[in-house]
C-alpha cells in the first residue's frame, strides 16, 4: 500500500498530508491543498514542475527560456502545462520524494498509479503508468495525455510557430524561429511491452491517447518518455535505453540512489522537525530547484545569480565540494576588469545584467574563504579565468547585454581581492561607510543610492577572512590592507551607526538616516544587527553593544506568538525619504516588514556565533516550515508546502502567518549550513 489508513501513521499530519515514518517522502491524500503544493525533478539540463492542482510545466536547458509546455502560476484559475485525462484528473493522490513524484487514483476497480522521475543523465522526463484491474472481468482503461506547447518564453508568442508531427509513433515538435534553441527537438513517445495498449498520436492537438484492456486480476505497464534534444537521432537512442518496463524501473531506482546519495543525512539534533529538514528536505530544495532547475511555482527565472547561486552553494561545502568549487571558478569569469561583476547571467548564449548592486561581488571572496576553511583546497586559488568584454553603462542604472570573455585572465585569487579592492574603493569619505548602489543584499532599497551599514558589516567579515588567504599566498600587502581597514570601518560604524539600542541601516544620499529610532518607518533593520554580531563577535570591547542589539531585534522584530522574524519594523507606508521599489509591496508582506527568511537565518547565525544555543534554536523552529503547518489549522493559516522553506511569511494583519514565495529561496541552504556548522557537528 502507497497509503495508510491511519491518519497517526504520518508524522505532522495536517488533514492534507504528513510526513511518513522514514521522513523522505511527503505524502498528500486531500489534493485541495490552500495553495499548490509542489515537486521540483530535475537534473542540470531538464526538469519539470508538477503541484497538486497537476503538472504545472516541463522545460528543456533554461527554465525561463525554454519551456517546453506552459508554466503558470496562478493559483485561481491554474491551468496545468500539461494535462491529463483518466489519470492526475480526479480523487488522486500524491507521494512527494527526492527525485520522484507518485500519483495515485483509484476508478471503477482500476487502481492507476503514476511514477514520474528525471534521470540523472538524460534530457527525459519518465512517466511509467501502471494499471491494475482489481475486477473479475475485463476493463478498458483510456488514458490522454495533452500538451501545451511552448518552446520558448511564453505560449502566445510562440505556438503559432511550433511544428508538430507525427513521425512513426513519435509526437515532434520544434520551434524554427527560436533564436537560441532553434535546433531542438522535443518528443513523446509511449514505450510499452504488450499488445494489450494501443497508442494514438494526434500532431493537430498535442495529444496522446493510451487505450488499454486488461485482463481481470491483472495489470499493465507503460512508459511516457517526454523529452528534448539537439540531434534528432539522439530521440531514437533515448526511447531505446527505455523501451523495456525493466530498463525503466532499472533507472527509477538508480534515479532515487543518486538522490538519496546528493541529500539524506543522518543527523541526531533532539528535534523532529528539525531533523526531518536537515536530513534531506534542504539540501533536495537547494539542489534540484536552486542550482538546477532554477525555476518554482511562483517565479520561472532560468538564469544564475552571481550572489545567489554561490551562497546555494556552501551548504555543498562538505557533502559536495566539487560542485562549490566548480560555482566558485564559473562566477570568478563573470567579472569585469574594474572588479564589478554580472548581477545574474543566461549560461546558454551569455545573456545578463550589469548593474551598480553593491554586495554581488563580495560573495566571490566571502565563498572562496568558507570554502578553503572548510576543505583545505588552495589550489583552487591558482586556477585562472577570463574577465568579460566591457560594455560601459554610461548614464544607464543597469544593462542587459551579451557579455563574452576576453583573453585576459587573472587566478581565482586574483579575482577575490579584485572583488574586494573595488568595493573599498567605493566608501564613502563622509562617514567611512560602503555606498550602497543600487542596493546590497536587499534589491528592495534600490533609491537609497547613499551608503549601507549592512555592507559595511558584510565587508569587515570579508576582510577578516581574507587577511588569511592572503597570508597562504604570501601577499602580505593585502594582507596588512585586510587587518587595517577592518578597523577602520569598526570606528566608522560606532561613529556613525550606533543608535541608542542598536545599529542603524543604511544613510540616503541626502544624509538622512535608515533604521533608527527616529525614524516612523523602518526604526530598526534585522540584517545590521546579526551582520553586527558575525563581524564583530571577536572584539570584546563591543560586547555590550551587541547583546543590546540582539535585545532590540528580539524586543522588535521577533513575534513569537505567530513564530515570525520580521525583516524590518515598522513597515514602509508612506516613508518620508524614498527607499525604492521596497514601498510598493504591502506593509507587511517580503522584504516590507514581513519575514525574509534569508535573513532570519542569519539571526540565528548571530546567536550561534555567541554561544546562545537555546534563542538560535527558537529562531530555527520559526523559520521551520513545519512548525508552521503540523495541524489543520496551522496550516489553513501558513497554507503554503510544509516540506520546503518559504522565501517570506506575511506579517500584515489580514494575512498574519500566511506562506509567500516558496522552494525558489537561498534561506534553504542559509538553514540547512546554519544548522551543520553550529548543531550537527557536535550531535552526529
Amino acid at each position: 500500500m502507497e497509503f495508510s489508513s491511519e491518519y497517526n501513521e504520518y508524522i505532522a499530519f495536517n488533514s492534507y498530508g504528513g510526513f511518513n515514518k522514514n521522513k523522505d517522502e511527503y505524502h498528500i491524500l486531500n489534493t485541495k491543498t490552500p495553495l499548490p503544493w509542489c515537486n521540483i525533478m530535475a537534473n542540470e539540463n531538464f526538469g519539470t514542475v508538477v503541484s497538486s492542482y497537476g503538472t504545472v510545466y516541463t522545460y528543456y536547458k533554461n527554465s525561463q527560456g525554454f519551456k517546453l509546455t506552459n508554466w503558470c502560476n496562478d493559483w485561481i484559475s491554474f491551468k496545468p502545462g500539461e494535462i491529463f485525462k483518466g489519470i492526475y484528473d480526479t480523487n488522486y493522490n500524491l507521494v512527494y520524494g527526492f527525485g520522484y513524484t507518485k500519483v495515485l487514483q483509484e476508478d471503477n476497480l482500476i487502481s492507476k498509479k503514476m511514477d514520474i522521475f528525471i534521470p540523472e543523465k538524460n534530457n527525459v522526463k519518465i512517466q511509467k503508468i501502471t494499471l491494475e484491474n482489481k475486477c473479475a472481468k475485463m476493463q478498458e482503461c483510456v488514458i490522454e495525455y495533452k500538451l501545451e506547447p511552448v518552446l520558448g518564453v511564453a505560449q502566445e508568442t510562440n505556438l503559432q510557430y511550433i511544428l508538430c508531427r507525427n513521425i512513426d509513433g513519435i509526437l515532434e515538435l520544434k520551434n524554427p524561429y527560436s533564436i537560441d534553441f532553434s535546433n531542438c527537438v522535443a518528443f513523446v513517445k509511449v514505450n510499452c511491452n504488450t499488445e494489450n495498449t494501443k497508442v494514438e498520436y494526434n500532431p493537430d492537438e498535442y495529444v496522446i491517447k493510451i487505450t488499454t484492456k486488461i485482463p481481470e486480476n491483472k495489470q499493465e505497464e507503460y512508459a511516457i518518455l517526454f523529452g528534448c534534444v539537439e540531434n534528432i537521432e539522439d530521440i531514437d537512442k533515448i526511447i531505446e535505453q527505455y523501451n523495456t518496463i525493466e530498463k525503466v524501473d532499472e533507472e527509477y531506482e538508480n534515479t532515487k540512489k543518486y538522490w538519496a546519495n546528493l541529500v539524506k543525512k543522518d543527523f541526531k539534533l533532539g528535534d523532529e522537525y528539525l531533523e526531518i529538514m536537515q536530513n534531506g528536505w534542504l539540501l533536495y530544495q537547494t539542489i534540484v530547484c536552486r542550482l538546477f532547475a532554477r525555476s518554482a511555482f511562483y517565479q520561472s527565472g532560468g538564469a544564475i545569480g552571481y550572489r545567489d547561486q554561490l551562497q546555494d552553494t556552501l551548504a555543498l561545502i562538505n557533502s559536495w565540494p566539487e560542485k562549490t568549487r566548480e560555482q566558485i571558478i564559473l562566477n570568478s569569469s563573470k567579472q569585469f576588469e574594474k572588479g564589478d561583476v554580472l548581477h545574474w547571467w543566461h549560461p546558454h548564449n551569455n545573456s545578463g545584467i550589469r548593474t551598480y548592486f553593491s554586495d554581488d561581488y563580495l560573495w566571490l571572496p566571502y565563498v572562496l574563504s568558507e570554502y578553503i576553511n572548510k576543505t583545505g583546497d588552495t589550489d583552487i586559488l591558482d586556477v585562472k579565468t577570463s574577465f568579460l568584454e566591457d560594455k560601459p553603462m554610461g548614464d544607464r542604472r543597469e544593462v542587459y547585454d551579451i557579455y563574452n570573455n576576453i583573453d585576459k585572465e587573472a587566478t581565482v585569487y586574483e579575482h577575490a581581492k579584485l572583488a574586494i579592492n573595488f568595493g573599498l574603493s567605493r566608501i564613502n569619505e563622509e562617514n567611512g561607510l560602503l555606498e550602497i548602489g543600487d542596493g546590497d543584499w536587499n534589491d528592495g532599497f534600490s533609491s537609497i543610492r547613499g551608503e549601507s551599514v549592512w555592507l559595511t558589516f558584510f565587508m569587515m567579515d570579508i576582510l577578516k577572512r581574507f587577511s588569511k588567504i592572503a597570508k597562504i599566498k604570501k601577499d602580505s600587502e593585502m594582507s596588512k590592507i585586510c587587518d587595517k581597514k577592518r578597523h577602520i570601518f569598526k570606528h566608522s560604524i560606532f561613529a556613525n551607526a550606533w543608535d541608542e539600542d542598536h545599529f542603524v541601516r543604511a544613510f540616503f544620499e541626502n544624509g538622512a538616516v535608515l533604521g533608527s529610532n527616529s525614524n516612523k518607518e523602518c526604526k530598526i533593520d534585522l540584517i545590521s544587527q546579526a551582520w553586527a554580531v558575525i563581524a564583530m563577535k571577536e572584539y570584546p570591547d563591543v560586547k555590550n553593544e551587541l547583546m543590546e542589539a540582539l535585545k532590540s531585534v528580539d524586543k522588535y522584530l521577533v513575534d513569537k506568538e505567530n513564530m515570525i522574524v520580521k525583516l524590518l519594523y515598522p513597515a514602509f507606508d508612506k516613508p518620508k525619504n524614498n527607499p525604492g521599489y521596497i514601498k510598493a509591496y504591502v506593509p507587511g508582506t517580503r522584504e516590507n516588514g514581513g519575514q525574509y527568511t534569508h535573513a532570519a537565518t542569519w539571526l540565528a547565525k548571530a546567536y550561534f556565533e555567541l554561544g546562545m544555543e537555546k534563542e538560535g534554536l527558537e529562531i530555527l523552529r520559526f523559520i521551520n516550515p513545519i512548525y508552521h503547518s503540523d495541524t489543520k489549522e496551522r496550516v489553513e493559516k501558513y497554507m503554503v508546502e510544509p516540506y520546503v522553506v518559504a522565501a517570506d511569511i506575511y506579517s500584515n494583519e489580514n494575512h498574519m502567518g500566511r506562506g509567500g514565495w516558496t522552494w525558489y529561496t537561498g534561506s534553504s541552504a542559509w538553514m540547512y549550513k546554519v544548522i551543520e556548522d553550529y548543531l550537527t557537528n557536535k550531535k552526529k
